[in-house]
């Protein structure tokens, strides 16, 4: 009878210990699901899914600081507002989204600074960078999107910059700025920056930007 006894209770212990093992072992992989789900969220924008202004930012910081050679470029859509204005937020919504679903298949880093605008990072050299931001260029300007029945037309402008030593993030990317206006003044869809592109001036609307995280 003992030993009936004592075969049981060793048996239900041994459930008791194999269930709480198996609660465990749930209870770990939702807290680690959580952790990756937090971690993404924290990385990514909500919208496009791309890289959000942080992450894009402290990845560029990560190439510069490993010494690497890298090309950077900045696009805008083009009369994002109109879209905005004519046709809806959600329009506008769209054009962001369809925008970052053509960039996410070009073999660089893409990530959403805000807004409009989008900030690519290659690690290579500045003529195949240059070839990059140009294919990236494209791809925002052969997309289209439907606007409750009315199809819109999108299109972006681009400027590039390369390193060179001793340039800080922020000077790499306010000179890939300088070449964005210059390409849109010109009426271009993208321009490379050089010593003799004038500075943006200061009544500009890309003033708006700062190159911090």
């Amino acid at each position: 009878m003992l030993a009936h006894s004592l075969t049981a209770l060793n048996l239900a212990l041994t459930i008791a210990t194999a269930c709480l093992a198996y609660k465990q072992r749930r209870t770990i992989v939702r807290l680690n699901t959580q952790l990756l789900l937090a971690q993404y969220d924290a990385g990514h924008d909500d919208l496009t899914g791309l890289l959000n202004r942080r992450a894009i930012l402290a990845h560029l910081q990560t190439q510069l600081t490993a010494a690497r050679p890298v090309s950077v470029a900045l696009l805008d859509l083009d009369d994002f507002k109109g879209i905005n204005d004519t046709h809806g937020h959600d329009a506008g919504d769209a054009a962001l989204t369809e925008a970052a679903r053509r960039l996410k298949a070009l073999p660089v880093t893409i990530g959403r600074l805000g807004g409009d605008e989008f900030l690519m990072v290659a690690t290579t050299n500045e003529q195949t960078g240059f070839a990059h931001a140009a294919a990236a260029q494209a791809a925002i300007a052969n997309a289209q999107i439907d606007a409750a029945g009315h199809t819109v037309q999108l299109s972006a402008t681009a400027g590039t910059a390369h390193t060179a030593a001793g340039i800080s993030a922020p000077e790499l990317l306010r000179r890939a700025d300088r070449a964005m206006y210059a390409a849109k003044a010109a009426g271009a869809p993208i321009r490379a920056f050089h010593d003799d592109i004038p500075d943006v001036p200061a009544h500009a609307p890309q003033r708006r930007r700062t190159y911090r995280p």
